[in-house]
C-alpha cells in the first residue's frame, strides 16, 4: 500500500470511528432520558402518600436496589455524553498535532497552512485513531452497562411495586 493509500485509509477509519462515537452518544442520550424518566416516576410515587414509598423488608430492598442500579446506569450514561477534551495535555501537544480540534485552537492559520503543506499527517492521524478508538470503546462499554443496569433496576422497581 502506498503512503497516499495509507492516508486515505486512515481518514476513512477516522470517519468510521467518529460515526460510531456519534451513534453511541445518541444511544447514551436515549438511555439517559429513559433512566431519568423512570427515576422521576419512582420519585413521584415515593413522594406521594402511596404505600409503595413506605415499604420495608424484602420489598424495600428490591426498591432501593432497583433505584441504586438505575442511578448507576444514569451516571454511566452521563459519562458517555460528557465531552473528552483532555485539556491538561492539549496545549503542550498542539505544536506537533493538527488532527484534533483541541490542538488546532493553538495554531495560527499561516502556521497550519505551512504544516499541512510540509508534514505527513499519517503519524498524528494514526495516534488520533488510537486515542479516539479507546474513547469510543469505553463509551460503548459504559452505554452497554447503563442499559443493562437500567433494565435490571427497572425490573426490580417494577417487581417491588407489584408486590407492595
Amino acid at each position: 500500500m502506498s503512503s497516499q493509500e495509507a492516508r486515505e485509509t486512515a481518514w476513512k477509519v477516522h470517519g468510521a470511528v467518529m460515526d460510531w462515537t456519534g451513534k453511541v452518544d445518541a444511544k447514551a442520550a436515549f438511555a439517559l432520558t429513559l433512566e431519568s424518566a423512570i427515576l422521576a416516576g419512582v420519585a413521584a410515587v415515593a413522594a406521594s402518600d402511596h404505600r409503595f414509598a413506605r415499604q420495608g423488608g424484602a420489598v424495600g430492598v428490591l426498591l432501593w436496589l432497583g433505584v441504586t442500579l438505575l442511578v448507576v446506569g444514569t451516571a454511566l450514561a452521563v459519562l458517555v455524553v460528557t465531552p473528552r477534551v483532555r485539556s491538561k495535555h492539549v496545549a503542550t501537544e498542539a505544536s506537533t498535532n493538527f488532527i484534533f480540534f483541541g490542538h488546532l485552537q493553538y495554531w495560527t492559520p499561516q502556521d497550519l497552512e505551512q504544516s499541512l503543506e510540509s508534514q505527513d499527517p499519517l503519524p498524528m492521524l494514526s495516534r488520533q485513531l488510537v486515542v479516539t478508538s479507546k474513547i469510543a470503546w469505553r463509551k460503548h462499554v459504559y452505554v452497554k452497562w447503563s442499559f443493562q443496569l437500567a433494565a435490571v433496576g427497572g425490573l426490580l422497581v417494577l417487581l417491588a411495586f407489584m408486590v407492595s
